[in-house]
């Protein structure tokens, strides 16, 4: 390596240190274990980083690199964790700042929403309300209304996709976050 690379290691390095710092008290591990897992990670990168030409998302390899170390079972011992007694209180909880900003995002977004849901035809209305406020399966749906799974699969993913469109004519910050909102629920309900 040259001393441009030495240089950005170094500023990589500097850069996730408090962040992985941060991570690994986050889960529970002591002060000591964190700092060995970072120093171990930094360590590898560096041996390795000729191997790193084809990693696309670096950030992502790095925290899992991380994680893998601090995780690592011959190591872990009852006495490298900590009690979350002991971690400072705003480490534990978010802050009053955050969660009034979530609340209002929330809040914000479902509006939004649901003057957008409520421009869907009636059919594709009610699957939706079944599916993501009362959280029905689709199985359960099906039942419910006397129609085949695959029509209501076909209906919800019409409807999900109608929502998408109407809210990207919009592209407003608070319309990215509904439709972020959205594709959370999709997926967190499809399953």
């Amino acid at each position: 390596m040259n001393n441009k690379d030495e240089q950005a290691y170094l500023d990589i390095y500097a850069h996730y240190y408090n962040y992985l710092n941060f991570v690994g008290l986050k889960k529970g591990f002591s002060l000591a274990k964190v700092k060995d897992s970072i120093n171990d990670t930094f360590l590898y990168l560096w041996e390795n980083h000729g191997k790193m030409i084809c990693v696309v998302h670096h950030h992502n390899y790095i925290i899992t690199a991380f994680l893998r170390k601090l995780y690592k079972k011959e190591k872990f011992n009852a006495g490298d964790s900590i009690v979350l007694d002991d971690l400072p209180e705003f480490l534990l909880s978010p802050s009053v700042e955050e969660t009034y900003i979530t609340k209002q995002s929330q809040s914000a977004s479902s509006r939004v929403l649901q003057n957008y849901v409520e421009q869907l035809p009636a059919k594709q209305r009610q699957l939706i309300y079944q599916k993501f406020y009362l959280g029905l399966s689709y199985q359960e749906i099906a039942d419910t209304n006397g129609i085949s799974i695959n029509t209501v699969y076909n209906t919800i993913y019409k409807a999900v996709d109608k929502l998408k469109l109407l809210l990207e004519k919009e592209q407003t910050p608070l319309l990215t976050l509904a439709i972020t909102t959205i594709l959370f629920l999709f997926v967190f309900f499809f399953k």
